[in-house]
C-alpha cells in the first residue's frame, strides 16, 4: 500500500489495485484512466483535487493581493505614463469581463492591447471595439500572423494553445517594456497555484484578475448581458478564436478527447463550472463550414 501524507500528517490511501473498475473523482471529471484516484475522508477523489483541498485557493485573499498591486500603481506619483496597466484584450468573454471589473472596481486607467494573430474572429475584434468605446478606454491592435504555428500543430492533431498564448504574452510584454508599464492584466480565471500574479522578466507583473472573483460561467454571462458584447458563435467553448474548435476536432481524431480536459476539470474542481456544463464543453465541437472557409482564406487549410 502506497501512502501519501496529507493534512495534519494523516495518511491517505493510494494503491494501484485501488484503481479497479470505473472509479471516478467525486469532485471533478477525472477517472482512474486520467488521474490517480485516492480515498480521502471516505470520498474517491483524484490527486489534483486532493492537493486542491490540502492547499486551498482563497479568492478574497487573491482579490486583496490584486487590489494592493493596482493601488500601488494608482499611488505611484513617479509613473510618467498615462496608463496604470495593460489589459490583454482578446474580445472573448473572459477578457471582456475582466476589463469591465477592472474599470468598475479598481478605478485604474488601462491601455487595452489586442494581439490579432490573424485568426481572431471578426466578431471578437468588433467586441473589442465596442467595449473599449463603451468603457472609454484606449485600445490598440498588434497585427501578427501565427499561420506557421497552426500549421505545425493543428494539422498534426496537436494543441496550439500553449505556444500561441506564450507568443501573445511575449508581444504584450514587449509593448509593456517599451511603454514603461509594469503590470499586465489578463482574463484567466485560474491562478498560478494559489497566487493571482506572476513576475515576468524585467520586473513586469502579470495579474490574472478573475482569480479574485470565483465567477461561474453563468456569472460571467450575466455581466456580459449588460454590455455591448455579442457571442460570435464559433463552435465549441471559444468566443474569440477561429482555430480553437477545428483544433479540438483534429485532436479528437487523433486522441479521442479534448485537449481542454485538464483546464475544464480545474474549473469544475474550483466551482467555476458545473459537471453538466463541463461535459457539454468537452464534446467534440460542431464547427460551421463557414469557419473552415474563413480559415482557408486566411492561409490555414484544415479539412473538416
Amino acid at each position: 500500500m502506497k501512502e501519501i501524507i496529507g493534512e495534519n500528517n494523516k495518511k491517505v490511501n493510494s494503491n494501484k489495485n485501488f484503481n479497479n473498475g470505473n472509479l471516478k473523482c467525486e469532485m471533478c471529471l477525472n477517472t482512474h484512466k486520467t488521474a490517480k484516484i485516492i480515498n480521502h475522508n471516505g470520498k474517491n477523489i483524484c490527486i489534483e483535487c486532493y492537493y486542491s483541498i490540502k492547499y486551498p485557493r482563497n479568492p478574497q485573499k487573491m482579490k486583496d493581493e490584486i487590489k494592493e498591486i493596482l493601488n500601488d500603481k494608482l499611488n505611484n506619483k513617479k509613473n510618467k505614463t498615462p496608463y496604470n496597466c495593460i489589459m490583454s484584450l482578446s474580445g472573448g468573454k473572459d477578457s471582456i469581463v475582466a476589463l469591465y471589473l477592472l474599470i468598475k472596481e479598481f478605478n485604474v486607467k488601462p491601455l487595452c492591447i489586442t494581439v490579432d494573430n490573424n485568426y481572431l474572429s471578426k466578431g471578437a475584434i468588433e467586441n473589442c471595439y465596442n467595449i473599449t468605446r463603451y468603457l472609454n478606454v484606449d485600445w490598440i491592435v498588434l497585427n501578427r500572423d501565427f499561420t506557421e504555428l497552426f500549421n505545425e500543430t493543428i494539422l498534426k492533431g496537436e494543441s496550439p494553445c500553449r505556444r500561441c498564448s506564450e507568443l501573445i504574452m511575449r508581444e504584450i510584454w514587449r509593448k509593456a517594456k517599451m511603454l514603461n508599464i509594469d503590470v499586465i492584466i489578463t482574463g484567466h480565471e485560474l491562478p498560478f497555484g494559489t497566487s493571482p500574479f506572476k513576475k515576468l522578466k524585467d520586473n513586469i507583473t502579470m495579474v490574472r484578475l478573475l482569480t479574485g472573483y470565483n465567477l461561474t460561467d453563468e456569472d460571467r454571462h450575466n455581466i456580459l448581458k449588460e454590455l455591448p458584447w455579442k457571442n460570435p458563435e464559433l463552435g465549441g467553448y471559444t468566443t474569440n478564436c477561429l482555430v480553437l474548435a477545428p483544433a479540438i476536432r483534429e485532436f479528437y481524431k487523433k486522441y479521442g478527447f479534448s485537449f481542454e480536459f485538464n483546464r475544464i476539470c480545474a474549473m469544475v474542481r474550483y466551482g467555476l463550472m458545473d459537471k453538466k456544463k463541463a461535459l457539454e464543453v468537452l464534446k467534440c465541437p460542431d464547427v460551421p463550414n463557414e469557419i473552415y472557409e474563413e480559415l482557408k482564406k486566411r492561409g490555414l487549410n484544415i479539412k473538416k
